[in-house]
């Protein structure tokens, strides 16, 4: 954003200086790090849990906090039901963000917000300028709300009529699924997880749907509202990247996973089950986290491809991590441009801007490059020949999905289970990573550089 447009959107109080001397992404990261330690606090109270370690605690509360879904307890079994509350609230607080959530406040009170609460949640949710934010934030809150509260009676509807469940199992289990399917958190208040639904076409359908919708970012689904209202003429350029980059990857990770499972992990079913399964594997890799098959079971090519996914992960402005749609596409773009020797690069007949596809490509060499250090570090601590299981883990905290290859302890955990106390501190950090963005924690560790008239000779260096 331009300084002279930026200058529109702040009250005249605040000068350059001031502004410059706020970093957002540092005041993000320790805010989700203040969300941690009093999750960890909580959890790790006697009456939480069932006997739960500090390290566990702390794993938990970053796996909740940053909607991933790794798990080293069993959630129904090993945390008391005051445990599942503070893992639920965790979950809709991460989210949706901390700074999403007191706008929304701060705008139902009438109050106005203040240029750090206003450059934080830009920096929260990538909205493209300041005009607007509490109303956006406010509206966010809202369809959350709604989503949320329309999978809730539906899930705990079925849950009392089609699979028995007293009204009190069937609301509790609904609320839980559907904050943690919208928020793609891949909590679940089964042990495990949903392979009791395995052939539930309801339950299969509807927590996709909820996690996508979610995934997609509050951006886009503002702006297809907007659309369907007749508020405007047609979908900005974000949104219809988003939606084919979706859809493309939703298409062929179906198509791949229904034939390279057809006589593996989807063998055993009919073949409208073996659709719905390959739909599912194929989608929750997207940040998610819930499961109706086996992951264990899948051949490794399968899971090759699943890693694929969990690094793209979910939309810009979402509830989900990895690297996002936008900078894959915009990164592989950039590829083409490249090879073909055009000078900018062109999507959707619109010219994109040179800095986003810097930040796209800086996006994904970082990326790369938390996970490959994670992987490294997890096969060093767990000093075995484990090597894609460590790395399926990483790729899965990463991109804060939270589906595993599973422990050799419990069919219910995790791998991160049987990893030590510094392994489990790798996948938190991962996890970290994944959630906040690796371009914001950078920016936080970094310290603002001034500028400089001088401006070094140019020069060439051989490339390639």
């Amino acid at each position: 954003m331009q300084e002279s447009s930026l200058r529109k959107d702040l009250p005249p109080r605040f000068t350059v200086s001031q502004r410059s001397a706020v970093n957002p992404g540092r005041i993000l990261a320790l805010g989700y790090i203040a969300m941690i330690a009093v999750g960890t606090g909580l959890l790790s109270l006697p009456f939480a849990s069932h006997g739960c370690s500090v390290i566990d605690a702390l794993f938990t509360a970053s796996s909740a906090t940053c909607v991933t879904g790794l798990i080293v307890k069993v959630t129904p079994h090993d945390f008391t039901l005051f445990g599942q509350i503070v893992i639920l609230i965790l979950i809709q607080i991460g989210g949706l963000g901390y700074m999403t959530l007191s706008s929304a406040f701060f705008f139902l009170l009438g109050r106005k917000t203040s240029l750090r609460q206003r450059m934080l949640m830009k920096e929260s949710i990538n909205f493209l300028n300041y005009r607007n934010l509490s109303r956006f934030a406010f509206t966010i809150f809202k369809v959350t709300i709604i989503v949320e509260s329309i999978g809730a009676l539906i899930l705990a509807g079925w849950f009392r009529f089609m699979h028995g469940m007293g009204w009190g199992q069937s609301i509790y289990h609904g609320v839980f699924h559907a904050v943690s399917a919208f928020c793609n958190a891949g909590f679940s208040t089964f042990p495990d997880n949903l392979a009791r639904f395995s052939q539930d076409p309801v339950v299969g359908l509807l927590i996709p749907a909820l996690f996508i919708t979610g995934g997609v970012g509050f951006i886009v689904i503002s702006d297809v509202a907007r659309r369907v209202r007749r508020e405007t003429l047609r979908l900005a350029t974000h949104t219809r990247l988003v939606l084919t980059v979706t859809a493309t990857l939703i298409i062929a990770g179906t198509l791949f996973v229904l034939i390279s499972e057809w006589n593996g992990a989807l063998g055993s079913y009919p073949l409208h089950v073996k659709l719905l399964n390959a739909f599912f594997t194929a989608v929750t890799p997207r940040t998610a986290g819930f499961n109706l098959v086996s992951i264990r079971g899948l051949r490794t090519y399968t899971l090759l491809v699943l890693m694929l996914f969990m690094f793209i992960g979910a939309s810009p402005g979402g509830t989900g991590g990895g690297i996002k749609t936008t900078s894959f596409a915009l990164a592989f773009t950039e590829i083409g441009r490249v090879l073909r020797r055009r000078r900018e690069v062109v999507m959707l007949r619109r010219t994109i801007k040179s800095d986003q596809v810097h930040r796209a490509t800086s996006l994904v060499i970082l990326g790369g490059f938390v996970v490959l250090t994670s992987t490294l570090l997890l096969v060093i601590f767990k000093r075995g020949d484990d090597v894609m299981r460590c790395a399926f883990e990483a790729f899965s905290a990463f991109g804060t999905v939270g589906i595993s290859t599973g422990s050799a302890e419990s069919p219910y955990l995790s791998f991160a289970a049987d990893l030590g106390v510094w392994g489990k501190l790798v996948l938190i950090l991962t996890m970290f990573f994944g959630r906040i963005g690796t371009l914001t924690i950078g920016s936080a560790l970094m310290k603002g550089a001034r500028a400089s008239r001088i401006r070094p000779a140019q020069t060439n260096i051989v490339v390639g």
